[in-house]
């Protein structure tokens, strides 16, 4: 195989566990999974952004589907959701994520977050120049011969 590989995860998040979350102790696992500039930009003064805070937590979820790591808890706080100067989600990596990705090749990741009434939806992509894990790859040719 030659060329990139490019990887992708997504996530779903319904808005009804965001507001459970939001709703107890203050906010406190909310503030757990989300690092200081997150909650800044997930906070008004009416409260947490439900929607905002749901997308952002997909994202990370989505995020931790690229580095294909097993047995591993998501790293809540090296995986962060914040806005590039033109207003679009952004994602900015640090400590196990940003290894994560050094080990899998990816350099860059790119998001993008929706949200409806119910559920809030992240899909994130990487690409990386390493070949797929050679299990890997024969079970995408066996996928595709299918």
């Amino acid at each position: 195989m030659s060329g990139p590989a490019i990887r992708v995860g997504v996530d779903l998040v319904p808005l009804s566990r965001v507001r459970t979350m939001a709703g107890t102790d203050g906010g406190r696992l909310l503030h757990r999974m989300l690092t200081p500039a997150e909650a800044e930009l997930s906070r008004s003064g009416a409260g947490w952004d439900i929607h905002g805070v749901a997308g952002r937590l997909a994202a990370k979820e989505a995020v931790f589907k690229l580095f294909h790591v097993t047995g591993q808890p998501l790293p809540w706080q090296s995986i962060e959701v914040l806005k590039s100067p033109g207003e679009w989600p952004c994602v900015r990596l640090s400590g196990p994520a940003r290894r994560w990705a050094a080990d899998a090749g990816i350099e860059a990741v790119d998001i993008s977050i929706s949200h409806e009434e119910q559920f809030a939806v992240a899909v994130a992509a990487g690409a990386t120049a390493r070949p797929p894990l050679e299990e890997e790859f024969h079970a995408q040719q066996d996928l595709v011969q299918r």
